[in-house]
């Protein structure tokens, strides 16, 4: 019997991820509703840029993953044996009741792949969804078109990472076969739900194809966000430098004529996340960098989703929070 939730279609009993069984003649999850980590985090830092901006989400992971990135920040839990991780047990409903006492929005699936634990993801997003939450996940995208299906009956947004255009690279550095499932699946999400893209840049790499990933997903929707990292040098690339700040600063310059959502995130001290109006150019929303993976909210223009400069729209999902705004202009 073959595992249809990733593209890998494993066939049971072997499985890239360890993830799934066969029992009784169905796919089964080995581990339902095992965790490894839960903590709070503001929609910037998923990063979302164009979604329920400063809002806050409860932030869920598990172990393992169906790729096997050389340079991931999460390996030990997301790669490596889950023998080696300390995994917690949380029904749906204490999930949404922990989300509710510390007043989120929602509840963002990150750390290792959504869709190697989906079925435990699937019924926190149902009862989440009892209670009025926001749902999202970030995902590698390699999954089959039925588990995009599932996921959008519960699911409001997604962050998927583009690494590549090349299948190359990502059986060289991803460790999956193509990169025509995951630009599929952005495709397929592009009309029907909150999208937006990352893509972590290697220098020498992959950093080439910058321009034609902007003009891709231009290709898509001229507003959809796009999040570029430099490389943080970790797991197999741990000895790797990282990539030149000036350089791709100067690339991601010259994408936001093509892709005006391009965002350059990762690094302190950055103005290149700041969403500016595609049509005038001034400055809508303000960002802060002060880490190296987050980004906090720290002002807004915007009336409604409306320049006030210009009057072009601005695609923004959901509304700012309450506190959103420090100078009183809530968006």
């Amino acid at each position: 019997m073959k595992c249809n939730y990733c593209e890998w279609r494993c066939k049971m009993p072997a499985s890239v991820c360890h993830m799934y069984q066969e029992r009784n003649g169905s796919i089964e999850e080995i581990y339902p509703n095992q965790w490894t980590t839960y903590y709070i985090t503001n929609t910037e830092g998923i990063p979302l840029f164009h979604g329920w901006p400063n809002h806050q989400f409860l932030q869920l992971g598990a172990f393992n993953c169906n790729a096997s990135c050389a340079y991931c920040i999460n390996a030990r839990v997301a790669i490596e044996p889950e023998r080696k991780t300390f995994r917690f047990q949380l029904a749906p409903e204490r999930v949404v009741k922990i989300a509710q006492k510390a007043n989120c929005s929602g509840i963002h699936f990150s750390v290792n792949e959504v869709t190697v634990n989906l079925p435990s993801a699937l019924a926190v997003a149902r009862e989440a969804k009892k209670h009025g939450l926001i749902v999202g996940c970030s995902s590698n995208g390699y999954f089959t078109k039925a588990t995009a299906d599932l996921m959008l009956e519960y699911f409001d947004f997604f962050n998927i990472s583009l690494k590549s255009l090349s299948n190359d690279y990502y059986r060289k550095h991803a460790g999956l076969k193509s990169a025509a499932p995951v630009m599929r699946n952005i495709e397929y999400l592009a009309s029907r739900t909150h999208l937006e893209v990352t893509t972590t840049v290697v220098q020498t790499v992959n950093d080439h194809e910058i321009p034609a990933i902007a003009e891709y997903l231009a290709d898509l929707d001229p507003q959809l966000p796009w999040h570029i990292f430099r490389l943080l040098p970790e797991y197999k690339m741990e000895n790797r430098q990282p990539p030149d700040i000036e350089e791709i600063s100067s690339k991601v310059k010259k994408c936001r004529k093509i892709l005006p959502n391009t965002y350059f995130s990762n690094y302190i001290g950055t103005q290149l996340i700041n969403t500016l109006c595609p049509s005038c150019g001034k400055v809508l929303i303000e960002r802060i960098c002060a880490q190296s993976c987050g980004v906090t909210l720290s002002g807004c223009s915007m009336q409604g989703n409306i320049c006030p400069h210009c009057g072009t729209a601005i695609k923004m999902t959901g509304s700012f929070c309450d506190t959103s705004c420090p100078d009183g202009e809530e968006g």
